[in-house]
């Protein structure tokens, strides 16, 4: 009877040191897993932000803007590529409506430090429509391309067909940014056009007009951009080439017009100095002016 009562109290001995040894292992586990969790909590990467706007001054730098319009597009992402390859940063000025069809490629864009602009929702003639379907046409736009974008909102608007007057502009509230080039690709859809008027006609603070919903357009910027580094050009963003200038809502801008200079202050010596405005001419031959006589 002693000898079963002994083994009672070593069998629940033996328990109770096997529950101990099991609870102490899931403690263990649990810290393990706690210790786990913080580390990944830690190093979980931060939400990523678009590039900030570079620092480039187009006063003294042969800048030029490449812009293209109504997307995104099926080629979108083709043309991001291409200008991710070549470092280049371009403006695209979308249609609401495809920023809703293609939210994937206008988060691209901002992503690699591309400027969105608006573009209406739907293509139509702004100046034939009232006040508040303008409205209309630009607030569904903000609001598609700011969800697709992940909070970008447009600060820049380019009416369709360019088309816009002093209501519209006071309606649409924001810049409205024009072209200097205008390469016609949407109506010649051919790439070697769009090629040959891409690089030879930029001028220095010109805006180029492509649309990236055409494929000719698309295969021809490889060669473009070539063509316009040889030429010395420097790529921005609409932003970036007006970024000395303080771009007013309701007014155009279609390319980036050289700084005032002062004009020369009037000429107030008496008599004036020969050869000034208000003076005489200088002596043609070069020698000496003739004295007067009596000296």
């Amino acid at each position: 009877m002693v000898r079963i009562r002994n083994f009672a109290i070593v069998a629940a001995g033996l328990l109770l040191v096997s529950g101990c040894g099991h609870a102490e292992k899931k403690q263990a586990r649990t810290a393990g897993h706690q210790i786990a969790a913080g580390k990944k909590a830690r190093t979980a990467p931060r939400p990523q932000r678009p590039p900030a706007q570079r620092k480039i001054d187009c006063d003294r730098t042969k800048c030029v803007a490449l812009t293209f319009d109504d997307g995104p597009g099926p080629y979108t992402n083709g043309l991001l590529d291409v200008l991710k390859q070549q470092g280049v940063r371009a403006t695209f000025f979308l249609l609401g409506q495809n920023a809703r069809a293609f939210p994937a490629a206008v988060r691209r864009e901002v992503m690699e430090g591309h400027e969105i602009g608006d573009h209406s929702w739907d293509h139509p003639q702004l100046t034939t429509l009232s006040l508040a379907a303008v409205k209309s046409q630009i607030q569904r736009t903000q609001d598609a391309i700011t969800r697709a974008s992940g909070g970008v909102k447009p600060t820049v608007m380019r009416p369709p067909y360019g088309a816009t007057n002093r209501r519209v502009g006071q309606t649409i509230g924001m810049p409205l940014i024009l072209w200097s080039v205008d390469t016609e690709d949407w109506r010649y859809l051919n790439t070697a056009r769009d090629t040959r008027v891409g690089i030879k006609e930029p001028q220095p603070g010109g805006i180029i007009l492509f649309h990236d919903i055409h494929k000719p357009s698309v295969k021809a910027i490889p060669a473009v951009i070539a063509g316009l580094k040889k030429r010395g050009f420097t790529f921005v963003t609409v932003s970036e080439l007006f970024q000395n200038r303080q771009l007013k809502p309701g007014q155009t801008y279609s390319e980036l017009m050289p700084p005032k200079t002062a004009s020369p202050a009037p000429v107030t010596a008496s008599p004036p100095p020969a050869g000034s405005p208000a003076g005489p001419a200088p002596s043609r031959s070069g020698s000496r002016p003739q004295q007067a006589e009596g000296h």
